[in-house]
């Protein structure tokens, strides 16, 4: 498994310019909208955004720039730009479609819709391995969840708008009687997942399809990925972890980024979150009956030497074991070998402990892209 590693100082660096820095999403706004002004765009992303961040801990809010735009590419798309020290992530949304009759509901759920699909690869990708173009076999499971999260977020608009519409315009329908938002959302919500019905038991699910769907995700095609079955059949059933407790949510910015199949991802899954929020991988584990070991915490492996703190030294020891004999267990995670796996796993161990030391403040900030430029003249 080919992973990259950092030095210290670059390390440091980083997390110095993660702490430091705030979400904003900037909303450009040429080429237009269609029917949709961006002020629009900006509320409901905004209001996208806000559900998500809300039930996020600190260590694990977005703290980069985020830029959406419309596209004509043919598809949605997010992506990690490192060329751009301002705006570091981008959203590019499919046009809005056109009927002449102005605004239409359908206009909502074709910009939240992919939005929430996108935004949620965003807190995937935390740590920017998920754009660093490094073939994951495991970006089936990430697509499925990122358009899962879609249904989630219409079904708590559609709650929170129930007592009228938290928008500020008035929107008709031709013959002239007012849009439900409440009830358009949860429409549009029980129609994506109706679309992925699954007629099999999931573990057996799992077992026919993973090694196809590993094999699609692996090509990461820049036009989209057009996988032999629908990775929500089995990502749907997750839904309901994240309905009953949206908590869950923190567990998404901790996905291992490893070629493991799912039967030990999950555990990587299980030691990388938080202790506090393990009952949400496990339960996510039991819907594909897959066990786990709940002995193993990673906070305790990666603590090699033992002295309370999860560091630099721990790094340095897990280091010197894949090449040196020592009397500390370097081995993290019992395959019997010491490598580039076992220092990931503290790694990432210190890399949380820093960021969770270091307290931060969030601010949203949604702006046009006119406004922006003004901004920083």
């Amino acid at each position: 498994m080919k992973i990259r590693f950092f030095i210290l100082s670059t390390l440091l660096f980083s997390l110095s310019g993660i702490l430091s820095a705030d979400l904003e999403i900037i909303v450009k706004s040429d080429p237009d909208w269609g029917p949709m002004k961006t002020s629009d765009v900006e509320y409901l992303c905004q209001n996208v955004v806000d559900h998500f961040e809300k039930h996020l801990r600190p260590e694990n809010e977005i703290n980069e720039s985020v830029n959406i735009y419309r596209t004509n590419v043919g598809h949605n798309f997010a992506t990690l730009d490192i060329s751009d020290l301002e705006v570091r992530y981008k959203i590019g949304i499919q046009p809005i479609e056109q009927d002449g009759i102005g605004y239409r509901i359908k206009d909502f759920f074709y910009l939240i819709q992919p939005f929430a699909h996108e935004f949620l690869h965003i807190l995937q990708d935390h740590s920017h391995e998920l754009f660093d173009n490094e073939p994951d076999p495991n970006l089936w499971l990430m697509e499925g969840i990122a358009t899962m999260s879609s249904i989630w977020v219409l079904r708590e608009m559609a709650s929170e708008w129930k007592n009228g519409s938290k928008f500020g315009v008035n929107l008709w329908q031709a013959d002239g009687t007012g849009y439900n938002f409440s009830e358009s959302f949860y429409f549009f919500a029980n129609e994506i997942k109706k679309q992925h019905s699954i007629s099999e038991a999931p573990e057996d699910w799992l077992e026919k399809y993973e090694d196809d769907l590993r094999k699609v995700s692996i090509s990461k095609k820049s036009a989209g990925l057009h996988f032999p079955v629908p990775p929500e059949q089995l990502v749907f059933l997750f839904l309901p972890v994240f309905e009953e407790n949206p908590k869950a949510w923190n567990i998404i910015p901790k996905m291992p980024f490893t070629k493991s199949k799912v039967k030990n991802y999950m555990q990587e899954w299980y030691n990388n979150v938080d202790e506090q929020d393990t009952q949400y991988v496990k339960e996510i584990a039991d819907v594909m009956k897959i066990e786990i070991d709940s002995s193993k915490s990673i906070k305790l492996l990666a603590d090699v030497n033992k002295d309370g703190y999860i560091d630099l030294s721990d790094v340095m020891i897990v280091r010197s074991g894949m090449q040196n004999t020592t009397t500390y267990d370097t081995d993290l995670n019992d395959d019997g070998v010491t490598d580039e796996a076992d220092l990931l796993i503290v790694k990432m161990a210190a890399m949380e402990a820093i960021i969770a030391a270091s307290p931060t403040k969030r601010k949203v900030k949604i702006t046009t892209w006119a406004k922006m430029k003004t901004e920083r003249r």
